[in-house]
């Protein structure tokens, strides 16, 4: 990899990050503000990104997009992320940010990479790292701070604000691990895109999307096309680009920069407020993200390539 690619690799996969940070901020506004519901905008995003991430699949593969339904084994194993991994992370996001604001989500979202380390401890029986003890210290310590600012007698979030906040850092383990060997097999754009499109017919069962609610008007109208063209659609291909690039561990640090995007949005859009206590909090727990992920001179130590980092399931908020 030289310099040039990397700088190139690296540029793109902060796109992804601001466009997503982008995203929940004016999901905030829409939930807030308008009146839009969480569950009509997640099944809409679903649907319509899911749709068009096959349509340039069928066009590049057809009969590998296809293919994956002569496996019933792996046609059951997308369903289930579809419906535990895709739709469970977008739409617990969502209500979380319906329930408290875009930064406070987007940060209790990040502590999915502790969770796993104690799956993954948890399965294997064994006692987790020096390194992994001292990221769920951070992040227990980060959530404590974000929540309470300091004062265990109160509490800056709601109690369901916080539940929908863990369940999508829940969902998004799940997400993340799941995948493996289906990833490996068919590829980002095809477990990907049927995934969304089978979530949100899922999701359209208990929120259909023709049962709108809110306002309606020319605005709404260009945030919602933003989360589903740009913040979706075209966030999913920018950092499947960078992946290959610079590999997965690489492009998901850089991606990092979501909830600080959150966060700037946030204050200059919606005049939210940060004190110090949110700032610390919520860098603890974005350290606890790097100190998991940065393990790249590790990896080369156990032979792990570029090929293989690129092969890890692509990120999708």
């Amino acid at each position: 990899m030289n310099r040039k690619s990397f700088v190139i690799g690296a540029s793109l996969a902060l796109i992804p990050g601001i466009l997503w940070g982008l995203s929940g901020v004016f999901g905030q506004y829409l939930f807030q503000q308008q009146g839009l519901s969480a569950e009509w905008l997640v099944t809409v995003r679903l649907l319509i990104s899911g749709g068009l991430v096959l349509l340039i699949s069928f066009g590049v593969d057809r009969k590998k997009t296809v293919a994956i339904f002569h496996d019933r084994k792996d046609t059951i194993r997308l369903l289930i992320f579809a419906v535990f991994g895709l739709m469970a992370v977008q739409l617990t996001y969502f209500v979380a940010i319906a329930k408290s604001n875009a930064p406070t989500a987007t940060i209790l979202q990040y502590v999915f990479p502790v969770l796993i380390v104690l799956y993954t401890a948890l399965r294997g029986r064994k006692l987790p790292q020096k390194k992994e003890v001292l990221a769920i210290m951070m992040a227990m310590v980060g959530i404590f701070l974000l929540v309470t600012h300091g004062d265990p007698h109160t509490l800056n979030i709601t109690v369901e604000a916080l539940i929908w906040g863990l369940a999508s850092a829940v969902a998004m383990a799940f997400y993340t691990m799941y995948p493996g060997s289906l990833q490996l097999r068919w590829g980002s754009p095809v477990i990907v895109g049927w995934g969304m499109l089978f979530g949100g017919i899922a999701l359209n069962f208990y929120h259909p999307f023709w049962e709108f609610t809110g306002h309606l008007n020319l605005q709404i109208f260009l945030m919602v096309a933003f989360i589903v063209l740009f913040a979706t659609f075209g966030s999913f291909y920018i950092y499947l680009v960078s992946v290959t690039m610079i590999g997965a561990t690489y492009a998901s640090l850089f991606a990092c920069i979501e909830p600080l995007a959150s966060a700037f949005f946030s204050v200059i859009g919606l005049n939210l407020v940060f004190n110090a206590m949110d700032w610390i909090g919520s860098l603890l727990i974005l350290a606890t993200m790097f100190l998991l992920s940065w393990k790249t001179e590790q990896s080369h130590k156990n032979g792990v390539t570029s090929q293989q980092e690129a092969e890890k399931p692509e990120e999708m908020h």
